[in-house]
This record gives structure tokens, C-alpha cells and sequence, in this order.
């Protein structure tokens, strides 16, 4: 176990915007499709979203246009938008025992976003990558693939694949509390989503059947249903709490999620989520006694300037909290 981490960099290439900036929510943009395609944020950006990126995100425009999909090599069309996601992660760690340093592709896809009527078909086309033991590195991958269909001006409806709607979505999937949840990176399934937005928020209603599509042979069953209800405060904060009951081949499970995005002050933003899981595992016909766990992740931003904003992160996780051997507490940077 690493207990001094020296450094940690993330570097984003191509249209890094498309990521999910939730931190956006507090210059006055608390419902995600004001920015994105997606209901639930995240994925290709819309027209609006791409001219936001320029104005509240980019530190510098080396020529005209360079905000546009790869930077400024592609134009979006009035019924086809374009993104993508290249992203290269280094590590460096150092303890007594072990110096680890790793640096490795985590992300590598193009996306497109196209519209017919009131409904848009979004995909993305790439590669699966990670470390050097990831399961089918670079083989052909589409991580997300869907129809959504606007049934009314406040109503979304989406089928296919993607990451289902659970708390705050953003695009570090490595936190306790995506990793330790299933909804870490690749967690992709195949659902049914709702969302019905109000000026007060929104409420989100979606169904898994996990990947009983994709390959017979990785499909684990996994099925559950999840109710997202969130407020707007102010126009500026989102808060909000998530359920989901599921099971799969192994487990039964009881998700509950408590939320926030949020400003302290004027250049320090603040984004905190705690999840907590009551599960049982299968053994045969029978189930084991049920074990609950907590999950955290706490971040605090503060705005060098456009463009540039480093953090301070406080995560936790105990996935038994009867055991306190298994409390792992991870303050950072």
C-alpha cells in the first residue's frame, strides 16, 4: 500500500471539455443538456456548450474557431455534433517499499452525435484502453451507443448503452465512489432512462439489463433500477440524493447516494458525494448476512484563472462498517 504519493497527473488531449465539467453548475448552469447532447451530462457538447467551453474554460485561443470539435479540425453541423476523448494518465507514487511510476491511455475514442427530428443517435467509436493487464486493450470499443428521443420540451427518454444515471457524474471514475460502486471506467450497460426537468430540477427514472447484448459469456445478469431527484438552488448549486436496487449473478444490493455541487466562494467551488451500499452476496440458492458500506469523495477547486483550477480531494471508503480494518482514508491533490 502507497501511504506518500509524491505526484498524480492527469493530462486530457481532444475535445476534453466533452468530459463532464460539472463545476460548471455554479456559473449558472445546473441542468447538464445546456452544455451537453446527453440528459445526464457528460459526451459529446451541444452548439451552446462547445461556445461556453471558449468563454468560461479556455485559457487561451491560438487561432479563430478553437473551440470546435479537435480543435478546430472539424465544424459541428446544425444535425450532426462531433467529440471524443483522448485522455493519457501518469502516475507517480513512492514509499518505503515501493517507487511505482506508470503512465498509460485510459481513454481513446470519437463521438458523434446525430439528429433526426426530435431524437439523437449518439455513439462513440475507439479502442479499449488502460494499463498494460487491461482485459482486450485496444481492441474496437464503443462505449456508449443510444437513441434520445425529446418526447416533450422537458422530457427525455433514452435507450441503449451507457453509464447509468447515479449521483454526480464526472469524468474521474477512479474515485471510491464510482470504483468501489460499479460505476467505475468501462461500466457501461444497456438502459432505459427517463428524465422530467422543472424549473425546481429534475427527476430521473432508468432501468439496467447490463450487458445481456454485448456477449453471452460476459453478461453477470446485472439488473437493478435507479431514481435520481435533484434540486437547482439558486441557479448556481445542484444538490440531490440517488437510490438504486440491483442484483446479479453474485450479489443483491442497496445503493443510496447524497450529493452536491456547489460555490463557497467566488473563485473556490466545492463538490461532495457520499454513497452508501447494504449487500448481500449469493452462495448458491442462499444469501451471505448483508454488508453495509460508505463511500466518500470531497473536492474542493479554487480558480487560479481561466483554464486552471487545482484541487483539493478527501475520499473514503470502509466496505464493512463493522470492521474498522477496512476504513482506507485518502486526502490529495
Amino acid at each position: 500500500m502507497l501511504n506518500k504519493i509524491i505526484f498524480f497527473v492527469l493530462i486530457l488531449f481532444s475535445s476534453s471539455y466533452s468530459f463532464g465539467f460539472v463545476e460548471n453548475v455554479t456559473k449558472g448552469y445546473p441542468n447538464c443538456m445546456a452544455c451537453h447532447v446527453s440528459a445526464s451530462g457528460g459526451g459529446v457538447l451541444n452548439d451552446y456548450g462547445r461556445s461556453l467551453s471558449k468563454e468560461l474554460m479556455s485559457t487561451w485561443t491560438l487561432f479563430s474557431h478553437f473551440e470546435d470539435p479537435y480543435y478546430g479540425l472539424a465544424k459541428n453541423t446544425p444535425n450532426i455534433k462531433f467529440g471524443g476523448q483522448h485522455r493519457v494518465i501518469q502516475i507517480h507514487g513512492e514509499n518505503d517499499q515501493v517507487k511505482l511510476k506508470r503512465q498509460f491511455t485510459m481513454q481513446n475514442n470519437v463521438e458523434f452525435a446525430i439528429q433526426y427530428a426530435q431524437a439523437f443517435v449518439v455513439a462513440t467509436l475507439g479502442t479499449k484502453e488502460g494499463p498494460d493487464n487491461t482485459p482486450d486493450k485496444r481492441k474496437f470499443l464503443s462505449e456508449r451507443h443510444y437513441i434520445q428521443w425529446a418526447a416533450a420540451p422537458d422530457v427525455q427518454v433514452r435507450v441503449g448503452k451507457f453509464r447509468q444515471n447515479f449521483g454526480i457524474n464526472h469524468p474521474n471514475h477512479s474515485r471510491f465512489t464510482k470504483s468501489s460502486t460499479g460505476f467505475g471506467s468501462y461500466s457501461e450497460s444497456y438502459n432505459l432512462d427517463l428524465t422530467k426537468f422543472f424549473e425546481w430540477g429534475e427527476i430521473n427514472l432508468s432501468s439496467s439489463v447490463g450487458n445481456m447484448w454485448t456477449n453471452k459469456n460476459e453478461d453477470d445478469e446485472k439488473r437493478n433500477l435507479a431514481l435520481n431527484l435533484t434540486h437547482y438552488m439558486g441557479g448556481n448549486s445542484r444538490v440531490g440524493i440517488s437510490l438504486l436496487k440491483g442484483e446479479s449473478k453474485s450479489y443483491i444490493r442497496d445503493l443510496f447516494s447524497a450529493h452536491a455541487v456547489f460555490p463557497l466562494f467566488k473563485n473556490i467551488v466545492g463538490r461532495s458525494e457520499i454513497v452508501y451500499e447494504n449487500k448481500a452476496n449469493k452462495t448458491g440458492d442462499s444469501l451471505t448476512p448483508k454488508t453495509k458500506a460508505l463511500y466518500g469523495d470531497h473536492q474542493y477547486g479554487y480558480k487560479l484563472f481561466k483554464g486552471f483550477m487545482p484541487y483539493l480531494v478527501f475520499e473514503h471508503s470502509q466496505n464493512n462498517l463493522e470492521n474498522s480494518d477496512t476504513l482506507i482514508l485518502a486526502p490529495g491533490t
